[in-house]
């Protein structure tokens, strides 16, 4: 079967064109006037190739979706009335799906979401401590984020020792422009750090992560800064980028830092800082664990930043052996050697989402 995977994202386009798990080409297209451009583009470089079906990568599921599904037309209202919780990416995948609609007009389409491994926190990891209508009638919850990269590396690892993800308790570490941390119990994700939002939990690329919420509130009453400017700053303009003033790219941060640039250093210590006391947490949470994953840009290609997360840990039983990870590679591989083993796993989450489409167009 020859699936196309879409992960349509705010600015840009990724494409990912399979022969059942065999991958025949990949690319991105940056924003042409529009995600109609865009699509059009990914068909140009595709050619003639028989699309049997397609994936798209949805952010946000809310409580509505579990698993992946085939994309109908109470799927597709559904995705956009979700779009309210991530309006640059839920809104952007609808118009992906809608223009390969138009150019595959019958051709099964899939919907991943990226809330869906989620489902399984329990209430006591979802709530807020807020009144408990919000959570009811509102929908105010944790919802989590980066799930179908956080169940690739799982599965791989497991798949790695010829064991299910099930003979496991994981941490697992998705670091990149985006991050999140994931604590996955027997297969089952227990708690993560994004929250209703993908904007709570680690200091990430040009998110804030953890914020006291009256200090949101203190800088609208008090500094009459407009709701909107302030989200766009808590997106854009605040994380590695905002408290470096010089980039959201660790690379650009761990040069800059080695040459004593003090904010650099700032923002590359509270990154880590902040990865270790999840990482903590989580051990608190599952009581231990059996491995610790990285993944993601930074987690697969930063050794200086994975040391300096589990430098802090070895009381906990995490440290990483500094040949292995300096010399790391590209592959999935063991860096630490430690009472809980530590691992890098690339992840891949188109492949996951091409497995889901395959198996919901190909039930059993």
């Amino acid at each position: 079967m020859k699936i196309l995977v879409l992960n349509a994202g705010s600015s840009s386009l990724k494409f990912n064109l399979f022969d059942s798990e065999q991958l025949l080409a990949k690319g991105e297209v940056e924003r042409i006037g529009g995600m109609g451009d865009a699509v059009a583009s990914v068909f140009q470089q595709i050619g003639d190739v028989k699309i049997e079906a397609v994936g798209h990568r949805v952010v946000h599921g809310g409580d509505r979706f579990h698993e992946s599904v085939i994309i109908d037309a109470d799927v597709e209202k559904a995705i956009d009335e979700l779009g309210a919780l991530a309006p640059l990416h839920n809104r952007n995948s609808l118009e992906a799906y809608r223009f390969a609609r138009e150019r595959l007009p019958g051709v099964p389409q899939v919907a991943a979401f990226d809330t869906a491994f989620h489902r399984t926190l329990p209430p006591r990891a979802y709530a807020y401590g807020l009144p408990y209508e919000y959570l009811t009638e509102k929908k105010i919850r944790r919802y989590g984020f980066h799930g179908i990269s956080h169940r690739y590396v799982s599965g791989k690892f497991a798949e790695l020792q010829s064991k299910t993800s099930a003979d496991y308790k994981m941490i697992t570490c998705h670091l990149g422009n985006g991050c999140s941390v994931c604590a996955i119990e027997h297969g089952k994700s227990i708690d993560t750090s994004m929250g209703f939002t993908p904007q709570e939990g680690l200091i990430m690329g040009t998110r804030c992560g953890d914020i006291d919420a009256a200090a949101i509130l203190h800088l609208v009453m008090n500094d009459r800064q407009n709701p909107d400017d302030l989200l766009q700053t808590l997106n854009n303009a605040s994380g590695l980028k905002g408290i470096s003033g010089i980039s959201n790219d660790m690379r650009d941060l761990l040069k800059a830092s080695d040459e004593g640039n003090e904010r650099a250093s700032l923002a590359v210590d509270a990154f880590c800082y902040r990865v270790a006391k999840y990482i903590g947490s989580y051990l608190a949470a599952m009581n231990g664990a059996d491995v610790l994953i990285f993944t993601g840009g930074i987690g697969e290609n930063a050794a200086p930043v994975r040391e300096k997360i589990c430098g802090g840990l070895g009381n906990l039983g995490i440290a990483v052996d500094h040949d292995a990870n300096t010399n790391a590679g590209h592959d999935a591989r063991q860096i630490g050697y430690s009472t809980i083993p530590v691992w890098v796993v690339p992840t891949n989450e188109e492949l996951l989402i091409a497995r889901d489409v395959r198996d919901r167009i190909i039930p059993g």
